[in-house]
């Protein structure tokens, strides 16, 4: 049995983990009498995954579910059994079972009623029907042609942000870079949803003000109550009994968990009421969200207010986050590559003007720097794990196998995006593939796929493409560490990226 099977000594646990354990006792004794019933016992995997949900929940609350899942099908396989009713499937053929269109579409498992706090959002919702509602009032405010409507938000952060960079890379020492890209993150995203920046970058904090449900402030970090609620709502979605018992487990790790999550709704609740009462028009997403619901009831109801309050805790939770990941891991890729940087920043320096910052119309169409975008959304993996789906009725065939309705399915990002069948020499960081086969972003995961794929696509590229090229063309970033710690919660995030920040000199 190899290590990957066992649980650690019980003396290692936490009072929660010892506590979900005993939840779990009655589902082992049903799986016991059900087992020669059961239509997965042929599908490999550890022995305690087949008995109970506690042992992947284990591995997503050591953030490490992801390097585990890889781990499992380099020993099994191509399907592998992770969960009792949840079968990970790591094959390019699996995609489009999983996560494809039409009306043989998987939905989404319970896994995401883990992510609701007051209401279901566009991203927690697990109804096709609701959530077909809710993407063709949310849409419109990310489609490509609203995004370029608000670049001037985006460019107006940004210029920011370099001011406050230029004067940092005067003082002496090294920065985390990763800290400053959650702050511009934030800002940008606050500046969206809300109606202004949240004044992380100018601050120099994560410190914001929330409004509770009874009217009272308070002051808490927000990229602490980010990081906290995912990692929660990952833990407890792997079974619908956790997230219920979570709540009386007198556990650090839940307490702060479900604190966060409040946090995260009071935020929200303070931003879009101010929007509101304000009576303000701007041209941003809070607005798109706000005209589409007003179209059809005439006036917001207060439901469509606590449904708005839902959206953007979404928007700032996947915005935020995955972005700043995302140009942390890149930047670091970058970095750590030298023929790479080097063949970056000449196209980069073709296509910007001198000692400018460059503006979206600047940078949209580098191909290579796209290519740098791809390849490292591809290494990394900011999405390493694989997304929920649930079998519908009559089953699906997949590989070969038939799995029975019911059954959880997931295609694991990380394996898929590592896989020597697709990329050939997938430890690789090269750029170049991207240039030279057009179709390899259907094996690329970051942002979903199918009808459920992430709305924030095209906000995410552009953020990703301005930051990556300002941070280098106009800053020697010099790392303290080619070595980029990272763990995982819902998504797959550095811990820390040092750099010594220093603006270059201007050309003749």
């Amino acid at each position: 049995m190899s290590t990957i099977d066992l649980l650690p000594n019980v003396t290692s646990f936490s009072i929660g983990v010892i506590l979900m354990a005993l939840s779990s006792v009655f589902a082992v004794i049903h799986r016991a009498l059900e087992r020669y019933r059961d239509p997965l016992r042929e599908v490999p995997g550890p022995f305690l995954a087949r008995w109970t949900s506690l042992w992947l929940a284990y591995q997503v609350r050591m953030g490490r579910r992801y390097l585990v899942v890889d781990a499992l099908h380099k020993k099994y396989g191509p399907i592998v059994r992770i969960a009792p009713n949840h079968v990970s499937v790591a094959h390019k053929d699996a995609i489009n079972v999983v996560y494809g269109q039409g009306s043989r579409a998987l939905d989404k498992s319970p896994y995401y009623h883990a992510f609701v706090s007051d209401k279901a959002s566009i991203f927690s919702t697990v109804d096709r029907q609701e959530h077909a509602q809710k993407r063709r009032l949310v849409s419109q405010g990310f489609s490509y042609k609203s995004l370029m409507s608000v670049t001037p938000l985006l460019h107006a952060n940004l210029y920011h942000f370099v001011e406050k960079i230029d004067e940092i890379s005067q003082r002496p020492g090294s920065i985390d870079v990763l800290q400053w890209f959650n702050f511009l993150a934030f800002d940008i995203l606050s500046d969206l949803a809300f109606g202004e920046p949240i004044g992380m970058v100018t601050n120099e904090s994560d410190v914001v003000t929330v409004m509770c449900a009874d009217g009272k402030v308070k002051e808490e970090n927000a990229i602490s109550l980010v990081d906290e609620r995912e990692h929660l709502a990952a833990v407890v979605g792997i079974h619908p009994w956790f997230k219920t018992l979570s709540k009386f487990i007198p556990d650090p790790f839940f307490i702060r968990g479900h604190k966060s999550s409040t946090g995260l709704v009071d935020l929200a609740r303070r931003r879009v009421t101010k929007r509101l009462e304000s009576g303000s028009y701007r041209e941003d997403i809070l607005n798109k969200l706000i005209e589409t619901r007003v179209e059809e009831s005439g006036a917001l109801t207060p439901e469509q207010v606590t449904e708005l309050i839902a959206e953007t805790v979404t928007l700032l939770i996947a915005g935020s986050d995955t972005t700043s990941n995302s140009i942390t891991a890149i930047i670091h890729l970058v970095l750590t590559h030298p023929r790479v940087h080097e063949k970056l920043l000449q196209h980069l320096r073709d296509a910007v003007p001198d000692s400018q910052v460059p503006k979206h119309e600047d940078v949209k169409d580098i191909p290579y720097l796209t290519a740098v975008i791809e390849e490292g959304l591809r290494y990394y993996a900011t999405t390493a794990i694989g997304l929920h789906r649930s079998v519908p009725r009559d089953g699906v065939l997949c590989l070969g196998k038939f799995f029975p309705e019911g059954t959880e399915m997931s295609v694991p990002a990380y394996t898929i995006q590592h896989d020597r069948t697709i990329w050939g020499d997938p430890e690789n960081f090269r750029p170049e593939r991207w240039l030279e086969e057009k179709d390899l972003g259907r094996y690329l995961l970051t942002f979903g796929k199918g009808p459920r794929q992430c709305l924030g696509r095209n906000l995410a590229y552009i953020e990703m493409q301005l930051v990556i090229a300002t941070m280098l063309l106009r800053y020697d970033l010099k790392l303290e560490s080619d070595n980029l710690e990272t763990t995982e919660g819902f998504m797959h995030k550095p811990l820390r990226m040092i750099v010594e920040v220093k603006r270059k000199e201007l050309a003749c």
